[in-house]
């Protein structure tokens, strides 16, 4: 089957109508959420680190560097930008991209859709094509891709958002192949990198990679046309030879993928392997927290896999401490809230935490998951009485397709990690242009939105 011919023929025509208003909802609410952790994210460290590296290079000023006060070419500000969004491990998951599909997806189109002078329909026709491409070829080898050690933000993302710049640049199907071709060759990430700053370059690099394989692409830059399905290419190599289901690839926006399963919402800035324990430990805090000297142990019971890419060892920074499910789950207990305070290097140290995490037995016998990042949650508390215990279970973690979040309290997750750069009234006009995106007439109204203040490394 000629899965880069057929990718490249649906990205190419693919009408504007043939797109669900549903899926365009879905598309703002993510765009909302991404740009929000995108601003909360520039702030740190590994941001700050990739912004002065791209201000040292110069170029051409294409678009604007979010959260920092100068612009890069498009490919570079993708590369921040993208950096930043998934920096904070705050941003939106897709269960078969088994990854993060909004961080490599938006900041490409962003940037790309601002030196071209795109309007808010056109950028959200190029994130949702980029969506179900991203997340389609997760659904083919997303198990055995991440068994493997691939990241799947760094790898799917680069094709998702190669596929959406080609959107964007307007390409036709055999540039657009050859874009996904060059962007087989680019991507590329490693999991044992999580818990580093490497993994939120991952999906710099992704945003970057997918607008430079396109630009490439639209000048002429040829690849391999069946650089995805041949016995060399891609998929081959990429899920180490593992049987894969071509036939996937003919239902491309059936469904899409941004509709079933969906998008994943986070409400808590960590691993989203930990969020099920989460839940259940915040629905117990209050009772615990008020005994916490007379806890004798806790137990949490998770489904198979869940640890497989979470820290064995203690976290001693606050970015180690976003893949420790002990830290997440004493976190809950002893302050019963988790925010981006939750993981600055001086929480992870507490003596308290410490204390509770000392007493954490994990244990993977849970039932298994019916589908990827799925599964269930359980936090028993035993007391030091010997008598008394407190426990909860949770199925579905909030912010879940199932369990979704409200415009209202994504709304206010913005507001709350724009909070140190856009004071209040700038950060409602940037929501009500996100809310109704479809009607931006230039993708530069809404970049303007996000002018901030300077930022030196």
């Amino acid at each position: 089957m000629k899965i880069t011919h057929r990718i490249a023929e649906f990205v190419v025509s693919t009408p504007t109508a043939a797109i669900p208003s549903d899926a365009r909802e879905q598309a703002r609410r993510a765009v909302l959420d991404t740009l929000g952790v995108l601003l909360a994210g520039s702030r740190g460290d590994a941001s700050v680190k990739v912004a002065a590296l791209v201000r040292e290079q110069g170029g051409a000023q294409d678009a604007a560097v979010i959260g920092h006060d100068f612009r890069a070419p498009a490919s570079e500000a993708a590369l921040v930008n993208g950096t930043s969004a998934h920096a904070l491990d705050f941003d939106d998951v897709s269960v078969t991209m088994r990854g993060h599909p909004s961080v490599p997806l938006l900041p490409a189109v962003f940037a790309l859709g601002e030196k071209l002078g795109s309007s808010g329909s056109e950028l959200t026709d190029a994130f949702i094509l980029g969506f179900e491409v991203e997340c389609k070829l997760g659904s083919m080898i997303g198990g055995p891709h991440y068994a493997l050690g691939w990241h799947p933000t760094a790898t799917f993302g680069t094709l998702g958002a190669a596929a959406a710049s080609a959107r964007l640049l307007g390409l036709d199907v055999d540039r657009t192949r050859m874009t996904l071709g060059i962007g087989a060759s680019l991507a590329s990430g490693a999991r044992r990198n999580f818990g580093s700053m490497t993994k939120p370059l991952h999906a710099g690099w992704a945003a970057h990679n997918g607008v430079t394989a396109a630009t490439l692409a639209s000048r002429g830059f040829t690849a391999d046309g069946e650089a995805l399905e041949a016995p060399d290419g891609w998929l081959h190599a990429a899920s180490g030879g593992a049987p894969i289901d071509h036939s996937l690839i003919e239902r491309l926006g059936d469904p899409w993928e941004i509709l079933s399963p969906g998008i994943d919402v986070k409400l808590y800035p960590c691993c989203y392997f930990t969020h099920l324990s989460i839940d259940a430990a915040l629905e117990i805090s209050a009772e615990v927290a008020q005994r916490n000297a007379e806890i004798e142990g806790i137990r949490v019971s998770v489904s198979p896999g869940t640890m497989m890419v979470l820290r064995k060892e203690p976290p001693e920074t606050g970015l180690e401490g976003k893949f420790s499910l002990e830290y997440c789950v004493a976190a809950a207990l002893v302050d019963s809230d988790l925010s981006l305070a939750t993981f600055e290097d001086s929480a992870v140290a507490r003596p308290e935490i410490r204390s509770i995490m000392n007493r954490i037995r994990v244990i993977e016998d849970g039932p298994p998951a019916s589908a990827p990042l799925g599964g269930s949650a359980l936090v028993q508390v035993a007391f030091d009485d010997g008598r008394s215990t407190s426990s909860r279970r949770v199925d579905i973690p909030r912010g879940a397709p199932q369990n979704p979040l409200s415009w209202s309290q994504l709304a206010q997750k913005f507001r709350d990690c724009a909070k140190p750069i856009l004071e209040g009234s700038r950060a409602e006009a940037a929501i009500r242009l996100i809310e109704n995106l479809d009607d931006v007439a230039n993708v530069r109204d809404l970049v303007a939105a996000f002018r901030t203040d300077p930022v030196h490394a």
